[in-house]
């Protein structure tokens, strides 16, 4: 196209513009436009009107001239298409065009004018609508921008958006800029293929709304942004991680690329809340709970696709320093302010991450020990400091510890089913661990329930473990060590578990500790049900016998124990 073409066009284009521009002056104000040559408008006189025509006219008025100045605006953003559709300017020279055209339509909107609610949010969706529909063509159907630079032009928008929010405290731009830019990142996310780029403007654009949000500003615009940076992490994991199985459109991404965006997704968050909850002192929200535990998780499971199951030993190192920071700050600064929300938040935190760390970096051995000492520790700090949460804690490992060294599969099949062989050490280190930590909360005082039941949950482990072991004695002086039939078996197993009940019928009644004495009774019921299952299937007559003379003896005696001890206790 000649330069005289061009010239002629631009100014065609720039007289519709005024023209549009005159005819949205004489709605607004009629009498300030008229032409001495022109016919009179056809609008009402001020004197003509009455007082509650007057306001509706006015309003009328103006909202047709906000509408007016929208459409003006996009009338704009198609002068710029036309001209690069025509060759007049390079492509690239009217995308950058069109982008400050954009902001700047932002920038007005927050700008300190007489405008109401609604010409804010008019400016602001003109904004919007400029911008996004040009990534879209450039970049998907012209293909004129990268993926890279769109998804930077978008990140660039929101922390504009949400700038200009913050300093003017207008709350329209930032959801509207906010919006359209985390929409405009998914779509174009799905269009391109490229996950990568705009999962990393979907990270800016959360790292922004964190920063806004620190005092509680806008908190359903961080939820939408954060579900967002989520949604966008996890296509990122499933479609990557596995790099045996890419798909032919996508281009395959380095490990390290994926490890580093999901550990940032992850501390982002972190981060967040912890300045949040330390430093800002706010309560913790259940927004931010489920939003830490979906971030953790998807990190966790993330780092393990990826690594293809060979990063447990770092998830491990990782989740033991996050559980080392959160015990920090739950016993280190929270417990001197009396911030109870917070303060079990970030414990319960402690807990998991340190089980979780322990199970993914550590073997077996090291790991049993570990949770051993834990339990111990936390049990003896709790009857000390006279914290429940520590006492909670040293049950939580201490169950943890059962678990991995194989006690509570050993007891289960020592006391029903096949028997097991002898116990290695590592049930028997959890055994020890277990009676210890079941004697140090026995002297945990308190009557109400939930000082009973932290009573109770290791008082079961100790006898479920005592049980099991006694079994194993019985039946290695029975048999010599040789494995004994099932009927001489069956009346070893009513043995165990007759003397379990009787033991804690009488010491739950000197001890005024009623929580045994309810296991006692637990103890009584199991060994009818034993009988009824094992004693009577696959019992002897005479091993029969033996099982019902010792279980009805039982039965007498727990009621005398329990009478005796109370009045022993008096």
């Amino acid at each position: 196209m000649a330069p005289e073409d061009v010239s002629a066009l631009l100014e065609q284009v720039s007289a519709q513009v005024q023209e549009l521009e005159r005819r949205v002056s004489a709605l607004e104000h009629p009498s300030q436009v008229q032409s001495p040559h022109a016919e009179p408008l056809a609008f009402p006189s001020a004197g003509n009107l009455s007082s509650t025509q007057l306001p509706l006219v006015q309003s009328q008025a103006g909202l047709f001239s906000i509408f007016g100045r929208s459409v003006l605006g996009i009338a704009g953003a198609y002068v710029l298409r036309a001209l690069a559709e025509a060759g007049a300017l390079p492509p690239w020279i009217v995308v950058a065009f069109a982008a400050v055209y954009a902001a700047s339509w932002l920038v007005w909107a927050s700008w300190p004018h007489d405008e109401t609610q609604l010409a804010r949010y008019s400016y602001a969706i003109t904004s919007a609508l400029i911008l996004s529909p040009m990534l879209w063509e450039s970049t998907v159907r012209f293909q004129i921008l990268a993926p890279p630079v769109a998804a930077a032009l978008l990140a660039a928008f929101a922390l504009l958006a949400i700038s200009l929010a913050w300093y003017r405290s207008i709350s329209c731009i930032i959801w509207v800029g906010m919006l359209a830019a985390v929409i405009t990142a998914l779509v174009l996310m799905t269009a391109t293929r490229a996950l990568v780029p705009f999962t990393l403007a979907l990270l800016v654009m959360a790292v922004s709304s964190e920063l806004v949000g620190g005092r509680d500003r806008w908190p359903a615009l961080r939820a939408i942004v954060a579900a967002s940076a989520d949604l966008a992490t996890l296509v990122l994991v499933i479609v990557l991680g596995n790099p045996r199985a890419v798909p032919e459109e996508y281009h395959p991404v380095a490990a390290g690329v994926m490890i580093s965006i999901v550990a940032a997704l992850f501390v982002i968050y972190a981060l967040s809340l912890a300045i949040r909850l330390l430093i800002l002192r706010l309560t913790v929200t259940g927004f931010e709970t489920a939003q830490l535990a979906a971030t953790a998780l998807l990190a966790g499971w993330g780092v393990l696709r990826i690594m293809d199951g060979a990063g447990e030993r770092a998830l491990g190192i990782g989740c033991l320093i996050a559980g080392t920071a959160c015990y920090f700050a739950a016993f280190g600064l929270l417990t001197r302010r009396r911030e109870r929300s917070n303060f079990r938040f970030y414990s319960i935190c402690g807990v998991i991450f340190v089980m979780a760390g322990g199970f993914f970096a550590l073997p077996s051995q090291p790991l049993v020990i570990l949770l051993c000492l834990a339990a111990v520790i936390a049990i003896a700090l709790g009857g000390r400091q006279r914290s429940p949460a520590l006492n909670l804690h040293g049950v939580a490992y201490l169950t943890a510890a059962a678990y991995a060294s194989g006690l509570l599969v050993y007891a289960g099949r020592a006391l029903a089913g096949h028997y097991p062989p002898t116990p290695g050490a590592l049930p028997i280190v959890a055994a020890a661990a277990t009676l210890l930590c079941a004697a140090m909360l026995s002297r945990y005082a308190g009557e109400r329930q939930s000082e009973r039941l932290l009573r109770l949950l290791p008082a079961i482990l100790a006898v479920y473990a005592l049980a099991a072991l006694a079994v194993a004695a019985l039946v290695w002086l029975v048999a010599n060590g040789a494995p004994p039939a099932l009927s001489q078996l069956a009346v070893i197993r009513t043995m165990a578990t007759c003397a379990a009940a009787l033991v804690l019928a009488f010491v739950g009644a000197w001890w005024k500790r009623l929580e045994l004495v309810w296991l006692a009774y637990a103890a009584a019921i199991l060994g009818s049900l034993k009988l009824v299952f094992e004693d009577l299937r696959i019992g002897s007559a005479e091993s029969l016998a033996a099982s019902l003379l010792i279980y009805g003896t039982v039965l007498i005696l727990i009621p005398r124990l329990v009478r005796v001890g109370k009045a022993k206790s008096l």
